[in-house]
């Protein structure tokens, strides 16, 4: 089962706050500190020593979002802006347009990278779907959902059988505090 979490972070501090978020996580669904953490060649996080346990995180400039799974996950949140319309023409195909708001594409998109591990110029082949509320994404295989957070735009992608209904707010106040030291 797929537990999305997300807290707000100041602004210079997403990269530590998401980690203090992931060991907040990993102690409330696992117990126990995070095991060490390394990435694979196209730079997606796992735990070596527990590869039962899957995770991504992401982070803007008001918000950290991190999930943790038994099945592969991905996850991403973008703050509320104006994407420019070269930017759009990269990601975004006519159809697509048609059926979703540019962020909720975007953040639909990175989700499903991280979820399969994959980098930037593979965003330009895969194309989402949908009908009314279900979301369809380019693999028949994966799950996909957005989510939305004080001004910003998130999504969730997966290839289990799940996604919360909601994300868990967590206030800032109950992170740990870890020094950068403590991530990679």
């Amino acid at each position: 089962m797929v537990k999305i979490y997300c807290a707000p972070c100041a602004k210079s501090s997403g990269s530590a706050t998401v980690y203090a978020l992931l060991e907040y996580a990993f102690l409330i669904e696992h117990g126990g500190s995070i095991p060490k953490i390394k990435k694979t060649p196209n730079g997606k996080p796992y735990f070596p020593k527990r590869l039962d346990i899957h995770f991504s995180l992401s982070h803007t400039k008001t918000h950290v979002l991190c999930a943790l799974s038994g099945d592969p996950v991905g996850v991403d949140i973008e703050s509320r802006r104006r994407i420019s319309k070269r930017a759009e023409s990269f990601f975004i195909s006519p159809c697509e347009n048609s059926l979703f708001h540019p962020l909720d594409l975007w953040v639909l998109k990175e989700s499903y990278l991280k979820l399969k591990g994959w980098t930037l110029p593979s965003v330009r082949t895969m194309r989402f779907s949908r009908e009314g509320d279900r979301i369809f994404a380019p693999d028949a295989s994966v799950l996909s959902k957005l989510y939305h957070i004080a001004g910003c735009h998130a999504a969730a992608s997966t290839t289990g059988n799940t996604l919360p209904d909601s994300i868990e707010l967590v206030p800032s106040s109950v992170l740990p505090i870890i020094g950068s030291s403590d991530f990679p």
